[in-house]
C-alpha cells in the first residue's frame, strides 16, 4: 500500500520500535533505502501494535481510516513525488531529498518536534533531545497529536500553563518546556511556516514563567549519609555508587562517565573532554579528575577488568558498536540511576534528587568552602571563561587532590 521503488530507491512505511517499548505506541515513519543506507522520516503518528495491524489490513475503523487517508495523501503528493522526480533524473541523494522535504515534513508542531528530536540525537545531544521529547509528550497529552502552528496562540500558551499547574509541574520544568516550544516556533518562522505577526512570545504577549526552583545542592553531611546507606539490593548499591562517583569526579555527567576507558586513566587521574560542549568550542579543554579513595573503591566494585586501553571502565556500553547504541545504553543507565537514587534519599528522608544534583552539589560545596572560582570552572569544564579566569594557569595534581579531597 505504501511501498514504492524506482532506480534503486525504495520507500516503505514502518512502525519504528528502535530503542522503544514495542508493546506501546511507537512512531510511524517513512523508511527510505538507497545503496544500503536507510533514513527514517517522521510523520507525527503513533500507533499501538494492534492499530498498526489494522492499518495494514485496510480496516474501515474510522480512526484507522483517517490515519490511512492522511498517510496516502502525504505518500502520493509529497514523499513519493519528490523521490520519483529525483530518481528519474539520476539526481537522488539523501541531501537532495532532505532539502525537498524540509518544509513538507514539518506540517505540524508535532512533526517539527519529531524532526528536532532526531537532529539532536544524531548530533549526540541526548539531553537536549530528551527535553524536546518530554515537551512533545506533554503538549500531546494537552492538545493531541495534530497541533497546527496557528493553534499556538497566547491563549493556547496561557491555558497550557494552567494545565501544567494543575499537574503540579514546577515552574522550572515549565520554563524548559516553553523554551522548547519557543525554539520550534522560531524555526517555523525562519522556514516561513509561521508569520512573525502571529508569534505569541515576548513582552506584552506570553512571557515564559520562571521560578527560583528548589535548592539543588546537598551538603557534605548529606552526601556522607548517602555513601553510608546500606543498600538492600545490588542494583541500588550500584546506582548509588555511580551517583557518588559523579559527585567526587568533578560532577562528571553520566554520559561522559559511561564513556571512560582505561586508557583515560594516568597517574591516578582520569583525563576526559565533555562531550556536551566538545563540538561547540574552538579551544578543547581537557578535564582532569583525581581518583579519590571512594572513587577507586567504586571502580573496584563495578568496573570491567583492565585488559586494554580501549576497554570501558564501567560495563554499561560493552556491547555498543555505534554511537546510537552508546546513547541508548547511557540513557538506560541514567534513567535507572535516577529512579534508584530517589529510593535512597527517600529512605534517608533527604530531598528528592537526580543524577544532575551530583554535579551541582560538587560545585556548590566547593564554592562554599571558598575554593577558587577558576578551579571549579576548570574542573566542571565550563566552555566560557571570564577574562579574569584566563590569567590563571592550570592547577597541579596536588592542588586538584587537595581541593577535591575537601569533599570527603
Amino acid at each position: 500500500m505504501f511501498d514504492y521503488s524506482i532506480n534503486g530507491v525504495s520507500i516503505g512505511l514502518v512502525r519504528d520500535t528502535r530503542g522503544k517499548d514495542s508493546t506501546k505506541e511507537c512512531p510511524i515513519k517513512w523508511r527510505v533505502t538507497y545503496r544500503r543506507k536507510q533514513v527514517y522520516y517522521p510523520f507525527s503518528l503513533y500507533l499501538t501494535p494492534d492499530d498498526w495491524d489494522l492499518l495494514q489490513k485496510n480496516t474501515r475503523k474510522p480512526s484507522i481510516k483517517e490515519n490511512r487517508d492522511s498517510l496516502q495523501i502525504y505518500f502520493d503528493s509529497v514523499i513519493k513525488k519528490h523521490i520519483k522526480e529525483l530518481a528519474e533524473t539520476d539526481n537522488f541523494t539523501f541531501d537532495a531529498l532532505n532539502v525537498r522535504l524540509s518544509r513538507a515534513i514539518v506540517n505540524t508542531v508535532n512533526s517539527a518536534f519529531e524532526n528536532t528530536i532526531e537532529e539532536q540525537n544524531e548530533a549526540g545531544k541526548v539531553g537536549n533531545a530528551n527535553v524536546y521529547k518530554d515537551t512533545l509528550h506533554s503538549i500531546e497529552a494537552y492538545a493531541g497529536k495534530n497541533i497546527q502552528f496557528n493553534a499556538v496562540t497566547i491563549k493556547w500558551l496561557v491555558n497550557y500553563q494552567k494545565y501544567l499547574e494543575g499537574k503540579s509541574i514546577s515552574y522550572a520544568t515549565m520554563g524548559m518546556r516553553y523554551r522548547a516550544i519557543r525554539a520550534i516556533l522560531n524555526l517555523a518562522i525562519k522556514n516561513n511556516d509561521v508569520k512573525e505577526s502571529a508569534y505569541p512570545f515576548g513582552k506584552g504577549k506570553f512571557e515564559i514563567p520562571s521560578g527560583s526552583g528548589r535548592e539543588m545542592a546537598l551538603t557534605v553531611e548529606e552526601v556522607r549519609r548517602i555513601a553510608a546507606y546500606e543498600c538492600p539490593t545490588d542494583t541500588l548499591a550500584m546506582c548509588r555508587d555511580l551517583w557518588l562517583f559523579s559527585f567526587y569526579g568533578n560532577g562528571v555527567n553520566f554520559g561522559d562517565m559511561c564513556r571512560f576507558k582505561w586508557g583515560d586513566v594516568e597517574n591516578g587521574e582520569i583525563y576526559f573532554y565533555r562531550k556536551k560542549t566538545f563540538n561547540n568550542t574552538k579551544d578543547k579543554k581537557e578535564i582532569i579528575a583525581p581518583i579519590l579513595p571512594p572513587m577507586q573503591a567504586i571502580i573496584d566494585r563495578w568496573s570491567n577488568p583492565n585488559t586494554g586501553k580501549n576497554v570501558f571502565i564501567f560495563p554499561f556500553c560493552n556491547e555498543c558498536t555505534t554511537e546510537e547504541q552508546l546513547k541508548h545504553a547511557i540513557h538506560n543507565i541514567l534513567r535507572l540511576s535516577n529512579k534508584q537514587i530517589k529510593l535512597v534519599t527517600k529512605a534517608l528522608e533527604l530531598p528528592d534528587i537526580s543524577t544532575y544534583n551530583a554535579r551541582h552539589s560538587y560545585a556548590t560545596i566547593l564554592a562554599k568552602m571558598r575554593v577558587p572560582e577558576s578551579y571549579i570552572a576548570e574542573q566542571l569544564g565550563h566552555a566560557n571563561k571570564t577574562v579574569t579566569q584566563n590569567y590563571f594557569d592550570s592547577y597541579t595534581k596536588e592542588e586538584r587532590i587537595t581541593y577535591n579531597s575537601m569533599l570527603l
